[in-house]
Parts: C-alpha cells; sequence; structure tokens
C-alpha cells in the first residue's frame, strides 16, 4: 500500500558521499568516501537584489540581481580523530608539515535519501570549499562533533532523477 507519506525521508534515510580530487599519474581523478559519520549537512543560496528605481516614482520598478552564493554547514560526529584524517593522509604525503581542512582542493558532496518503501533520491553540491572548522566538546555533550562551513561552486537540488546521471553518485 502506498500512501503520500512514501516519498518522504528522515535522517536515517540518508548516506553522504565525499568525492575528492586526487592525482593518479598524470591524471586528476576523485578519490570517493562514504561518510556516515556526516550527521548534519545544511546549505543556503544567496542571491541579493538592488532595487531599480525612475525618478519621480518612490516605488521601485523592478530589481537586478546580484551573483549567487551558495554556503552551509557539515557537521560530523568524531570518533577518536580528526574527521578528514583519512582523506588528508594523501596531501599530508605531498606536504611535510600539517594540512588544515581548509587547506584541501574543492571536493563534492552527494547525499542519497533512500526509504523503507524503495523511494530514492539525491542532491548533490559540487566545489565545496571550507572557510570555517571548530570542533565541539563539553562534558554536557554525549559526543564531540567537528563543525565545518564551506561556500560551493555549484549544486543540484534533490531529485530521484539525480541517481540515475552517470556519474551522480
Amino acid at each position: 500500500m502506498s500512501g503520500v507519506f512514501d516519498n518522504s525521508f528522515a535522517g536515517t534515510d540518508i548516506v553522504a558521499g565525499i568525492d575528492v580530487p586526487v592525482i593518479k599519474g598524470n591524471t586528476i581523478t576523485f578519490a570517493h568516501y562514504i561518510f556516515g559519520e556526516l550527521q548534519t549537512i545544511s546549505y543556503s543560496i544567496h542571491r541579493p537584489a538592488a532595487p531599480v528605481r525612475a525618478l519621480g516614482f518612490s516605488g521601485p520598478k523592478g530589481f537586478t540581481r546580484g551573483s549567487r552564493l551558495i554556503a552551509g554547514s557539515l557537521v560530523f560526529t568524531v570518533f577518536d580523530r580528526h574527521i578528514v584524517y583519512r582523506i588528508l593522509e594523501q596531501y599530508q604525503k605531498a606536504f611535510p608539515s600539517r594540512v588544515f581542512t581548509d587547506e584541501m582542493p574543492p571536493f563534492h558532496v552527494t547525499v542519497v535519501f533512500n526509504n523503507e518503501y524503495g523511494v530514492r533520491s539525491a542532491l548533490r553540491i559540487y566545489g565545496i570549499c571550507v572557510v570555517d572548522e571548530g570542533q565541539v566538546m563539553s562534558v554536557n555533550d554525549m559526543y564531540t562533533e567537528q563543525t565545518m562551513t564551506y561556500v560551493a561552486r555549484d549544486m543540484v537540488p534533490m531529485h530521484p532523477d539525480l541517481l540515475f546521471k552517470a556519474g551522480a553518485c
């Protein structure tokens, strides 16, 4: 029996994958990592609008739009090490000093949704650059969180057809 709520998803229906560029020989390819530790992902799209004014009119005649900005946050559960150590290890081989998350090359995130009714969907965020990073730990918290804010180059909003396009997941 299918109902109107078959197409909704809970947080437990989500799996996130991160694609990080790596150099193999003379080619840049992507290494794919599944992150079960990703507990929250958010995005926001901002595009400023400015009024177009005409002499003799108090209200705007229209609006002009500025450039689009896609930004958001990633929140990971931390177990015994910084959340991206397995990714950063590849870069630490190339650089003798520490490499921080904000020094990583732009990466992509694919979020796949799959509920108990077999309904699937996905969204994809391209060219993520981490701009802020922090860790939250407290005697009042049951677990430690790694928080990151980012800006992104582009995104494909959540849609079932995204799963079937080449290179989507």
